[in-house]
Parts: structure tokens; sequence; C-alpha cells
């Protein structure tokens, strides 16, 4: 008799499951929760600065220059590095309206990624920072470290409907994305004052020995951004669903700029009213995710 019991419980269990679900037209709430993955990257790096001999805060009596020397600040030093792949997490929650096989929802996503680091050395670009690193910079290193991002996406979808519980479907959105990176840089002098090739005055190569040029702040920008959506919607009941979706995003370029942490162990500023600003861009930003989802039809 259990036995019995067991089987006609089994079987109408599974025709519960399996049974066909109609497709229901109206507002839906959904909820994703998910991976995301970043590919490797490279990070472009500048800054304004004015060089040392022209550094009033470093060389207070612009020793050892010419009366035209610090008259305008020099090009841009320009400096890049690559960042390895990252992978953190997603999450979404979106509002939309089916009609017939159409869907258009109002998406927000949240997602953070973290990088690999070292996996490429820094590479300066020009020629007063490449003679600096040959003679006196003892370290040059920097790199990106955690990735955050606030998006929020137009998106159409397709479905491909049928008698199956299962409901297959594609879809584009574009949008907006609110990314934070947090960027590290950091240029150490040599401690010992006789590798200081930048002045001949001892007194000014054991002032400038040992210095920092660091930056570490989390970078924002607000980018464009653009998806492609495949996934498959599980039906449990005509009001609740439940699926599995991928998506590749694209974003536009990214490009912020804040002033040193510190320069030259000293504030960010050459002693002439203003700081000196660093910025990074970089146009590799782009995200592959998976997800469980769940539906609510109201």
């Amino acid at each position: 008799m259990k036995h019995r019991i067991a089987t006609i419980t089994l079987c109408l269990l599974v025709a519960a499951i399996t049974g066909r679900v109609a497709a229901q037209d109206g507002w839906y709430l959904r909820t994703n929760l998910g991976f995301a993955v970043a590919p490797g990257l490279t990070i472009d790096a500048r800054d304004n600065d004015w060089g040392t001999k022209c550094d009033k805060l470093s060389n207070p009596g612009l020793a050892e220059t010419g009366p035209n020397d610090c008259l305008s600040a020099p090009p841009p030093a320009q400096w890049t590095h690559e960042v390895g792949r990252g992978s953190g997490v997603q999450s979404v929650l979106a509002l939309g309206f089916s009609w017939n096989d159409l869907r258009f929802e109002g998406e927000y996503l949240y997602r953070t990624s973290t990088h690999k680091q070292d996996e490429g050395e820094l590479q300066v670009l020009d020629v007063v920072t490449q003679e600096k690193q040959q003679q006196e910079l003892e370290t040059l290193e920097g790199g990106l470290e955690d990735l955050m991002a606030h998006s929020f996406f137009v998106n159409a979808y397709y479905d491909f409907r049928s008698d199956s519980p299962f409901t297959p479907y594609v879809g584009i959105g574009v949008g907006v994305a609110r990314t934070s990176l947090d960027y590290y840089g950091r240029f150490q002098r040599n401690d010992d004052p006789a590798a200081i090739s930048t002045f001949e005055d001892p007194l000014l190569k054991a002032r400038l020995a040992g210095t920092t040029t660091v930056g570490r702040h989390k970078m924002n920008d607000l980018l464009a951004a653009y998806q492609a959506v495949a996934g498959v919607d599980y039906a449990l009941s005509d009001k609740v669903g439940i699926g599995a979706r991928f998506r590749w995003s694209k974003f536009s370029e990214f490009d912020d700029e804040k002033p040193w942490t510190q320069l030259r162990s000293h504030a960010s500023s050459v002693g002439r009213g203003f700081d000196v600003m660093y910025g990074v861009s970089t146009s590799g930003l782009m995200m592959i995710g998976a997800s469980l989802n769940m539906k609510y039809s109201f």
C-alpha cells in the first residue's frame, strides 16, 4: 500500500512539473545571481608633472635650471601595463513586460571582479622617464585590483514559446554603467644618493634619494554599454519561473584622473598652485557572465 501511494504521489509530482504551463503576457519581476569573468586588459596611464628640477617643493631654488627651463609644463609622462583576467559576481533586478513572443525590460546589474596582478611589466613610454628608469628609479609598478560597476540596461527579448514549460530566448540591450577601478601605481627612487642622476649637487641628490610617487585611488567613469543575452526559462507555475542565462557585455573606453597620493614624497603639487594629476584609461572592458534567475509574473 505504501509503495502504491508513493508511486501515485511521484506520478502526480512529475505531471505537475512537466505539464504545460501557459505563457503569460503582462508585467514580471526578475532577479539573477551568478558569476562574471572579464578578459585581461591594457591600462594606459599618464600625468602632467612638471618634472623634478621644476618642482618648487623638491627644488625650492630651481637650482641647476636655465631661465627658460621651467616656463611651461613638459610633454606628459606616459606608461602602460597589462592586467590579467578578472572574475567575480553579478546580481540583477529587472522589471519587464511580456507581449506575445516579445519582452521588454529595464534591468539593473551590479557586478564586481578582481583582476590578476603581475601579468606584465610596467612599460614606460616617454623618453624622460625611460632615462630615469635606467639610472635612478628602482621601483616601477602599477595595476588594477577590484572593478565594480552599477549598470542600467534597456533590453528586448524574443521568446521561442511552445507547449513545453521550457522557453528559450535571445535578447539585446543598451545602457550605461557607472564603473570604478581600484588603481595603484608606485615609482620609487634609489635610496643611494650616488645613483641619483637628476641633480649634480650632492645635497640635492640626497634630498631626492628614496622619494616615492604613489597613486592609489578608486577611478570612476560613466560608460556606454551594450550586451547580447541568451537563456532558457522553466515555468514552475503560471506565475513563477526559474532559468539560466548567459550574457556578453561590452563597454566604452574608461578614463579618469586623480591627484597623486604623494608626489616625490610630498603633496601632489609642484608649488605652483595646482595639483599634479595622473590619469588612467582602457578600452578593453568586457564581461561574460552566467547566472540563475527567478521570474515572477504579476
